[in-house]
């Protein structure tokens, strides 16, 4: 998972940046710049990535830059230590998040997992959607009660799907999700290949045989099971029932 980090001290950057490394977040250390160049690093669709900054004598006032050019990603600040008054400035400011050091990746995932499940409408941790259960906090989906595994990619992938649903969601703001500022950027077709297998998964481990992800040409990939109409049912049943009457056959049966 992609997080922006603002840390401008160089003696605690390198020790945070390998702490959030080793609890899989992948850090983008951002600088003074970040704040005074249009935001053009979090304008667009990329307001899943969160923001963490660390305390400093500007925070607040970054934090109200921030929310006034329009950023709506999660913003978390980072203190050495308890400070009641500054806290509640930081969060009147816009900041979604204020704590208290020391502080692990884990912790880190789970509040970040809480503000965007919010920000998407889910006050829980998880929802049912069709067959699949869909889970904010890290955890593989099920599919009909069974763990569906997911590669660390295709779950990143699966769970910005998720966090919409029903809406649709924009093959940009997959990609971005996924793989951000990394420097070996794949070109975008990436995202059908692992939309594919996501599909081919759920497809397999559904009862229904249904792969719930639907594909919005031009517009990008949503989830939302099929809904197969009264009148539909009516016919399978009736189909079910038919016998097909062949001549010799004394038993010309079958629903009518």
């Amino acid at each position: 998972m992609h997080i922006y980090l603002y840390e401008p001290r160089a003696t605690r950057l390198k020790g945070l940046l390998e702490e959030l490394g080793d609890a899989a977040w992948d850090p983008v250390s951002v600088s003074d710049d970040f704040f005074d160049r249009e935001f053009d690093l979090v304008e667009g669709d990329s307001t899943d990535r969160p923001i963490l900054l660390a305390e400093n004598s500007e925070t607040v006032s970054q934090i109200a830059s921030l929310r006034q050019s329009g950023c709506r990603n999660p913003i978390l600040v980072l203190r050495d230590e308890r400070d009641p008054e500054a806290a509640m400035a930081a969060l009147d400011a816009g900041a979604d998040d204020d704590i208290v050091r020391p502080l692990t990746g884990l912790e880190l995932r789970a509040r970040v997992n809480a503000i965007k499940r919010r920000f998407h409408g889910h006050a829980a941790g998880s929802i049912q959607i069709g067959d699949i259960t869909a889970y904010f906090d890290g955890r593989d989906p099920d599919v009909a009660g069974e763990p569906m595994k997911l590669s660390q990619r295709e779950l990143a992938i699966f769970q910005q799907i998720a966090l919409a649903a029903p809406r649709i969601v924009s093959k940009s703001v997959i990609y971005d999700a996924v793989y951000g500022m990394a420097e070996d950027q794949p070109f975008d077709k990436v995202i059908d290949v692992y939309i594919c297998r996501i599909r081919k998964k759920i497809e397999e481990m559904s009862p229904s045989g249904d792969p719930h992800i639907r594909t919005m040409r031009g517009r990008g990939y949503k989830l939302d099971p099929e809904v197969v109409s009264l009148a539909d049912q009516r016919e399978a049943a009736t189909g079910a029932m038919r016998v097909t009457y062949t001549p010799g056959n004394s038993a010309a049966l079958g629903a009518r």
